[in-house]
């Protein structure tokens, strides 16, 4: 399996057993949504929004109640890639706390090489640090 091909495991919310993490990225944990994108490449560290929340759902709706009229963002909701600060960091990246006024629980997860640690073999790592779950 290429890098750049590693995806999370997906998992209806229904069947989803255990606790997957109280770190969330809202659309899922693969390769593609974790690409930082030009506006999270400028960010001063770089980096990718994570939410921590008690579960996938809480995040989905605390998104959605956010931004009441971004439909992208709300569609992206229905899937959650969701792990732990700890399985973050033995992917080789870590996490800052980055609240906002709306979501005072945003985090980001950053790399130590900034952008240049960006790379789909270290973004094949992080995913498969990351449950997907749907349905939310």
């Amino acid at each position: 399996m290429k890098a750049a091909q590693a995806e999370a495991a997906t998992i209806p919310v229904a069947e989803a057993s255990g606790m997957p993490g109280d770190i969330h990225r809202i659309g899922g944990g693969n390769v593609e949504n974790l690409r930082l994108k030009p506006a999270e490449a400028a960010l001063e560290p770089p980096g990718i929004s994570v939410l921590k929340a008690p579960t996938p759902g809480q995040a989905a709706a605390q998104m959605r109640a956010a931004f009441p009229k971004a439909k992208g963002l709300h569609e992206a909701a229905k899937t959650v890639g969701s792990t732990t600060e700890e399985a973050i960091r033995s992917a080789g990246f870590d996490m800052i706390a980055n609240p906002t006024r709306k979501l005072p629980n945003h985090y980001r997860i950053i790399h130590p090489d900034g952008v240049a640690g960006f790379t789909d073999e270290n973004l094949a790592k992080l995913a498969a640090v990351f449950t997907n779950t749907t349905g939310h």
